[in-house]
């Protein structure tokens, strides 16, 4: 009889610890999140996540518009920044010539960025834009974080090899699951730091404009330029148009002239018969 009544309570505590540990598996990742959250929320010395982004337009001699913009490059380069997009236009019969460069460097290595630029080309315009982060990339580490823990806890459930083959089975497809969607929260955790720990430049290099157009001549240099322009533009336009009539006018104009040679003819018996 005793030994029947320890048996009973060995399995009344097996399933009360069974169901304990279902409900602390199932709280864990919301206490995380909300904790994290709250707790990075709350802090009035949080740190804010700003992505700064300059934008900036420069003029240079059009001669030299391509030995400044290489200068530039290399400039960037010594200073540890990313270069993510260089393009160089050449200059075309109705298009000047530009080159731009968007890149991301240290934000304590712009301001001698910005000198370097600034000895290659003149300034025109320097726009800056600031956007706060913040409540994404909190969100982000609270996912991380979220995710790191259940994963955590798998792996010793694993370790412990303590249930059913089936029951591992299911766990390992879980942990697959979520080591899939960690690396995916990581890699926007990467790209949202790329974002707020470097700072981007976008830059546009424009050929300097001529002399006469610095002047008090500028206004009508700049006319006769515009003027200029529309001329050709009217006359490549009119010869594009005679080109697409020519072969309409090599079939129409002889069956005009027959048809017109008809007519008469036939407005002449019409006269005779009258008669």
């Amino acid at each position: 009889m005793k030994c029947l009544f320890g048996v009973a309570v060995v399995l009344l505590l097996s399933a009360c610890s069974q169901q304990l540990g279902k409900s602390v598996e199932s709280t864990i990742p919301r206490q995380l999140s909300s904790k994290a959250s709250s707790a990075a929320l709350d802090t009035p010395a949080a740190r804010r996540y700003i992505a700064t982004r300059h934008t900036l337009l420069l003029e240079a001699p059009e001669a030299e518009l391509q030995k400044q913009f290489d200068a530039i490059q290399a400039a960037c380069v010594k200073l540890a920044c990313v270069v993510l997009r260089a393009d160089q236009t050449q200059a075309g019969p109705h298009r000047p010539a530009q080159a731009t460069l968007t890149a991301r460097l240290p934000p304590q290595a712009f301001d001698s960025f910005l000198n370097t630029m600034l000895e290659h080309g003149k300034l025109l315009q320097h726009q800056r834009e600031n956007e706060d982060l913040t409540p994404e990339v909190i969100d982000v580490d609270a996912k991380i974080a979220n995710l790191t823990a259940l994963k955590t806890r798998i792996l010793d459930l694993l370790a412990k090899r303590s249930g059913t083959l089936e029951d591992v089975l299911a766990a390992d497809k879980q942990l697959s699951m979520i080591q899939a969607e960690l690396d995916s929260i990581q890699g926007k955790r990467k790209a949202l730091a790329g974002q707020t720990e470097m700072t981007r430049v976008d830059l546009t290099l424009v050929p300097q404009p001529l002399g006469a157009e610095r002047s008090w001549a500028a206004p009508v240099a700049q006319a006769a330029g515009a003027s200029g322009r529309v001329l050709m533009s009217s006359l490549a336009t009119l010869i594009t148009a005679t080109v697409a009539v020519l072969p309409w006018l090599l079939v129409g104009l002889p069956l005009f002239l027959w048809l017109r040679k008809r007519y008469r003819l036939r407005k002449a018996r019409r006269a005779q018969a009258a008669r």
